[in-house]
């Protein structure tokens, strides 16, 4: 049934990874539609763009237990319209737990908003509003991102570099006059216009809030850009990847043109839709936990190097070879690589945003998946006569296998290679909001993953 117009569409509120709340017959059947129909990957907005845009996110967004008959939702957070009604996922941890890990992987501080305008519906845009405001500052810490831009003079005063053959064929007319040319700043047009198109589409986002909820210093800027650019930016609202060129100069507005440019493929949540017609914007919590996780590590192992390839096209190592015509197959392509001063590989790290709590899907708290492919990557990495650690990452969770069973009895070495250990790792977040430092439990897990490589 559709909603009416102007009406408040139905939403339907649950937690990621969690059960949804009982549905009556007519939920069960859209949501039922929504899943056929939705293809998250068309709806991620991603924290860091990867080379290959084919996305291979296809886990759905709920799926449905025919032996108990319940509904779980999937690893995304957002919001999805989809034919009258709206599904928001929130994350299971908490908003201050997202918003800390948000804040360490992009390195900038949250504003809190002084009031609480319909929390549950603008939470996800003020989350997106927040990181983008807090990337446009980090990148334009040195100005506004400009380009050099030749300049030709003619006159009889030489400004800049002299053109000495233009100048030598300008003067066999009989002109007396020099040809020079200089290379001024301006505004990089392609940049500012991406920025500009994704300000526009936060400020609808979020026109209702009746507040501000950007901070002076990036008020400032976008009205600089507007200033340069003018009032009417020229985006057209067509996404050109390749329109923008870095430079030294604006190779650090690298981060927020890709937000923007995330930002630009998506349709604000609220916006009119007719039946069967599917708009949102969702986060990759897998996504989310992977980035943080090696943030994380690298700020807490400087004695080490920790380089994040999972997300990277080119494989790190390939699980097959033969003697023959030296084949490969099986490209490996793990989270985290750890390596020693010496670039040996001293650990392998892969984050698992996964509840591990017993339920229907998962029966033994750990995806016997990811231990084969833990041991896969411990199988291809590293000298066969040194040890090596892996380690599998995931959220905290007192009622879950990891801190109930597995981690407790850490390292678990493989059978048939005791130089290779697996260890169970869980980290949480106490409450320091402070992105310039650890906080007690990313001290804890740093220190674990130290402690079994030394």
């Amino acid at each position: 049934m559709n909603a009416k117009a102007g009406a408040t569409p139905e939403v339907i509120v649950v937690k990621d990874c969690s059960k949804f709340p009982p549905l009556t017959p007519n939920q069960d059947e859209w949501l039922r539609r929504l899943v056929a129909n939705v293809k998250p990957a068309e709806l991620l907005l991603r924290m860091a763009r990867r080379i290959d845009d084919d996305s291979n996110d296809d886990e759905p967004i709920a799926t449905f237990d025919g032996g108990s008959g319940i509904w779980w939702a999937g690893r995304y957070v957002g919001e999805v319209h989809f034919a009258g009604k709206t599904l928001r996922i929130e994350p299971r941890f908490g908003r201050p737990v997202l918003m800390r890990w948000l804040a360490t992987i992009w390195g900038v501080r949250f504003l809190e908003s002084s009031g609480n305008p319909k929390p549950q519906r603008v939470w996800l845009w003020l989350v997106i509003a927040h990181l983008w405001a807090g990337q446009l500052i980090a990148a334009a810490k040195h100005g506004l991102p400009t380009r050099r831009v030749a300049t030709k003079h003619i006159g009889r005063a030489l400004r800049g570099r002299l053109l000495a053959r233009p100048t030598g064929l300008l003067r066999s007319t009989g002109d007396d006059r020099l040809i020079s040319e200089t290379r001024v700043r301006q505004i990089d047009r392609a940049i500012g216009n991406i920025l500009l198109g994704a300000f526009a589409s936060l400020r609808s986002a979020l026109a209702f809030l009746g507040e501000p909820w950007l901070p002076d210093r990036a008020q400032d800027l976008v009205d600089d850009l507007y200033h340069a650019i003018g009032a009417r930016p020229g985006f057209s609202g067509r996404i050109d990847k390749n329109a923008v060129r870095y430079s030294p100069i604006t190779e650090g507005f690298r981060p927020i043109v890709e937000l923007s440019l995330s930002i630009l493929e998506q349709r604000a949540p609220g916006a009119a839709g007719g039946d069967g017609k599917t708009f949102g914007i969702l986060l990759d919590m897998a996504e989310i936990w992977e980035l943080y996780v090696a943030k994380v590590l690298q700020a807490g192992l400087l004695e080490l190097n920790v380089m994040h390839t999972g997300r990277l096209r080119e494989n790190s190592h390939w699980l097959l070879g033969n003697g023959v015509d030296d084949d490969k197959f099986g490209s490996l392509r793990p989270d985290i690589i750890i390596n020693d001063q010496e670039e040996h590989c001293v650990a392998i790290v892969d984050a698992k945003y996964k509840t591990t709590r017993l339920n229907i899907f998962n029966r033994t708290g750990v995806v016997t998946e990811d231990l084969y492919q833990l041991a896969a990557y411990l199988s291809a990495f590293g000298r066969p006569a040194n040890r090596l650690d892996g380690f599998l990452v995931y959220p905290s969770d007192k009622v879950g296998q990891i801190d109930g069973r597995l981690a407790p009895k850490n390292p678990w070495s493989f059978s048939a290679n005791p130089n290779r250990r697996l260890w169970f790792v869980t980290t949480d977040w106490s409450g320091n909001s402070d992105i310039d430092s650890l906080d007690a439990a990313e001290q804890l897990l740093t220190s674990a993953v130290r402690a079994a490589v030394s």
